[in-house]
């Protein structure tokens, strides 16, 4: 900054032509080097993006496919142990069938959960035509 010999008041003090162009010219070059880097991290962005979709939806599968096999895994066990317990043979069966039921009725359950959070998201997304309302 310079001094052109103005008297200010004190705190107060007057910026020169050159130091305010100068000024422009440097915010100017950063706005460049800013919009550049945004540039090339904008791609990133959106490839996490799209990666953590991917995440969540293999996320969600695995807990469906872990609440089938769970119900059925304890069902053969309780049957089973019920089994060795009792002297039989059907009851492994029994709980068999138990077990799926009750592993279809959690991913029953967890894909109804599921549908309900991503319905706000499916009305906030634009519509899109289908094959059978273009013609």
């Amino acid at each position: 900054m310079s001094d052109d010999g103005n008297k200010a008041s004190p705190g107060k003090s007057e910026i020169s032509p050159e130091d305010r162009e100068a000024f422009k010219r440097r915010a100017a070059e950063i706005g460049k080097r800013l919009d550049a880097v945004k540039s090339r991290h904008e791609p990133d962005r959106e490839a996490a993006q799209e990666q953590s979709g991917r995440s969540r939806a293999l996320s969600q599968g695995l807990r469906i496919a872990t609440d089938l096999f769970a119900g059925v895994a304890v069902g053969l066990f309780i049957g089973w142990g019920l089994d060795q317990l009792l002297g039989t043979n059907w009851l492994i069966i029994v709980f068999l069938l138990v077990g799926v039921a009750a592993g279809l009725l959690n991913v029953i359950r967890t894909a109804r959960r599921l549908q309900a959070e991503s319905e706000p998201l499916q009305r906030k997304a634009p519509s899109v035509k289908d094959d059978d309302e273009d013609k």
